[in-house]
């Protein structure tokens, strides 16, 4: 899969923006950079450094789970800049796919692992990996599940809430696999699907399964 000159966008973090270029050759960095603010500001500011005018040859896209917020306004950044043309290819990834693949590339002894991220409150989204292959879809479970689950060794993505899970877990820096590793796509290139054109975000969650405010709550 030739992905020279596509611009990488992932704001499915909670505390930052990833915003990256490939070169010609597809396999390396252009240019990376990790913008620690809103993605609202974040996004464009490291878009303007990465690619100048926002014209790369197509875009690599995280579509979550993750931040819903932060990731659809990369989907907006995304098809307004489409719209306005030329359009170019969007391919889609999914953040905890491609952390699991970024880890068992930098630690090909681990085999049997979770990759575990915080989805909303008392919920987390979970990978499995075993065997060295990821599982083909992430799950979401309750915060109390977590210790009855055969999990292996969990890796943590960043967290925006304070609670950590009540389990043992090792944290890592999504943002530094990436930087570190530039030719997984081009390497793996089942973790890209194409939006044909519209990203959008993926979730778990429906709107039925939140937590409503109600007043008695809070009485």
């Amino acid at each position: 899969m030739k992905l020279a000159s596509y611009l990488l966008i992932d704001a499915s973090s909670p505390n930052s923006a990833i915003v990256a270029r490939l070169d010609d050759s597809g396999r390396t960095w252009a240019q990376f950079t990790e913008e620690p603010s809103a993605a609202l500001e974040g996004i464009f500011t490291a878009a303007e450094q990465a690619s100048p005018q926002f014209s790369p040859a197509g875009f690599l896209f995280c579509e979550g789970p993750g931040s819903i917020l932060g990731i659809r306004i990369a989907a907006a950044a995304i098809r307004g800049r489409n719209a306005l043309g030329p359009t170019v290819p969007v391919l889609a990834f999914q953040s905890l796919r491609l952390l699991a693949t970024l880890l068992l590339r930098r630690f090909p002894e681990e085999k049997n692992f979770t990759v575990l991220a915080e989805s909303r409150m008392n919920a987390w989204n979970l990978l499995s990996v075993e065997g060295g292959i990821p599982a083909e879809s992430f799950r979401e479970v309750k915060t109390a599940e977590l210790t009855n689950l055969s999990l292996g060794k969990v890796f943590l993505l960043p967290q925006r809430r304070p609670a950590a899970p009540p389990i043992p877990t090792t944290p890592i820096d999504p943002a530094r696999l990436l930087q570190d590793d530039p030719a997984v796509f081009a390497d793996t290139p089942a973790l890209l699907q194409d939006c044909h054109g519209l990203p959008d975000a993926t979730n778990t969650s429906a709107a039925s399964g939140y937590a409503k405010w109600t007043p008695e709550r809070h009485r």
